[in-house]
């Protein structure tokens, strides 16, 4: 387990050197109380063991620049990479930008236009039916129709009579 400094320099030790017995009954002891661990151990154990038969092989003089130019080469390559997104968009013709522009600014226009035209004739909805609220006689009024027309036909009220009358 990588957590336990205790354990983890113990194992570091394990890779540069062979234990002491101390060392040794320790590490035995913390085993027995993290089992959980023990199967990692021997598994780093073995591979220490496995690294440690092998032969050494001679490293060049000239290692450690070629390491860092193959790092270098990888970091450039990586910012062509880069650059090669950004050329692809200064690839695009230079009217491409202008069209986008344009094509925003009249879909804006007409979904302004198209909002404002629905919102007129709601309003004129809205009048409309106002209006026809305040003309329309009630249905109450056409039942006694007959009557009020009867009445509209009678002839004038005779003023020489009404005058005698008073």
């Amino acid at each position: 387990m990588g957590t336990d400094p205790f354990y983890e320099k113990l194992q570091e030790i394990s890779w540069r050197r062979k234990l002491s017995s101390a060392e040794e009954r320790q590490l035995r002891e913390w085993l027995a109380a993290h089992p959980e661990a023990q199967e990692s151990f021997e598994l780093e154990m073995g591979l220490t063991e496995a690294l440690g038969k092998m032969p050494n092989v001679p490293v060049a003089s000239n290692f450690t620049a070629r390491v860092l130019q193959a790092v270098e080469r990888e970091a450039m390559a990586e910012a062509g990479a880069q650059d090669s997104r950004w050329n692809a968009w200064r690839k695009l013709p230079r009217w491409l930008p202008k069209v986008a522009s344009a094509t925003v600014v009249v879909t804006a226009g007409l979904l302004a236009y198209l909002h404002n035209h629905n919102v007129e004739v709601t309003q004129q909805a809205l009048v409309a039916q106002r209006i026809a609220g305040v003309l329309l006689p009630s249905p109450e009024i056409l039942t006694n129709f007959d009557a009020i027309r009867i009445v509209s036909a009678t002839p004038a009220p005779d003023e020489q009579l009404l005058a005698l009358f008073q």
